[in-house]
């Protein structure tokens, strides 16, 4: 089982990243009404965050599974959903220039986040007391 301050780190780091992640992407929505170069470069930035919130969430489904518990297995492939859902939508519209995808993007983030967070403090106050 995963020590304490393992948990704690990856799953502060994992907030973080996402964090990051949605920074990029709104500093690029800013970028975009200018049309600059640099906006390609924020928009890789994201992309590249966005992959590492979900190795995050993999991690984080990886640490639930081993509680034995459905519930944090529940929250933890509900995370990995969502973190696809996002995903999806953001390369999609990459694809498409649908707007209405940039919704399906933030919708999928936002649980994601709230999924996150539920989970890190499951996971912690699991953890905490074996």
């Amino acid at each position: 089982m995963a020590n304490m301050r393992e948990i704690y780190k990856y799953s502060i780091f994992s907030i973080i990243i996402m964090f990051l992640a949605f920074s990029f992407g709104l500093v690029r929505a800013m970028y975009d009404t200018v049309q600059d170069t640099l906006s390609t470069s924020i928009l890789i930035l994201h992309i590249i965050f966005a992959g590492i919130t979900g190795g995050f969430g993999i991690y984080l489904y990886m640490l639930a599974n081993k509680t034995g518990l459905l519930f944090p297995k529940f929250i933890g492939l509900g995370n990995l959903v969502s973190i696809g859902i996002a995903g999806f939508g953001g390369l999609s519209y990459l694809l498409t220039d649908y707007e209405w995808l940039t919704k399906v993007m933030l919708y999928g983030f936002e649980f994601s986040l709230a999924l996150t967070s539920m989970l890190v403090g499951y996971l912690y106050c699991f953890m905490r007391h074996r």
